[in-house]
């Protein structure tokens, strides 16, 4: 009996002179996060409008910038003008990015086709401003071959904007 007490006694002397190890951690915490935007409301102000442009023709270049302003140079142009304008509303504060085509092809109210170049005259990406409204506009480069018909040449290009 002597022989189990201390046997008893060093076995517990033992456990308490040893430190205890930590057991590895399963467990992780993560956050749950989300972002609530209202959904983005984009409206076209105005067309992109090259106005009316005198001939003859031989490949020149008609430019009418974001700011609305056109470049005529060595045509007679008249008439009205301007950039393609857009406003977009959403929630304040946020970013956006702008899908604009690099050109669109004018169809002639006769025949033929006319490209205009839009890839130049593209708007930054815009933030929506703390009332949640941001605009821009877009301009583009009329080219004009020899020997285009006579008449209206028009066509759509489609802007897009999503939230960044």
């Amino acid at each position: 009996m002597n022989k189990l007490l201390i046997s008893a006694g060093a076995l517990a002397a033992l456990a308490l002179g040893t430190p205890a190890v930590a057991a590895p951690s399963n467990q992780a915490s993560a956050n749950a996060t989300v972002n609530i935007v209202s959904p983005l409301t984009l409206t076209k102000s105005t067309d992109l409008n090259f106005g009316t442009i005198v001939g003859p023709f031989a490949g020149q270049i008609v430019h009418v910038d974001t700011t609305g302003a056109r470049n005529c140079a060595g045509l007679t142009c008249s008439g009205t003008v301007s950039a393609a304008s857009f406003t977009l509303t959403g929630t304040a504060s946020q970013a956006v990015v702008l899908t604009i085509p690099n050109s669109v092809t004018l169809n002639g109210s006769v025949s033929g086709t006319l490209s205009v170049d839009l890839s130049g005259d593209k708007p930054a990406n815009p933030t929506l401003d703390s009332s949640g409204n941001a605009g821009f506009s877009v301009g583009g480069k009329l080219t004009i071959p020899a020997g285009t018909v006579d008449g209206v040449y028009s066509n759509t290009f489609t802007v897009t904007a999503n939230y960044q």
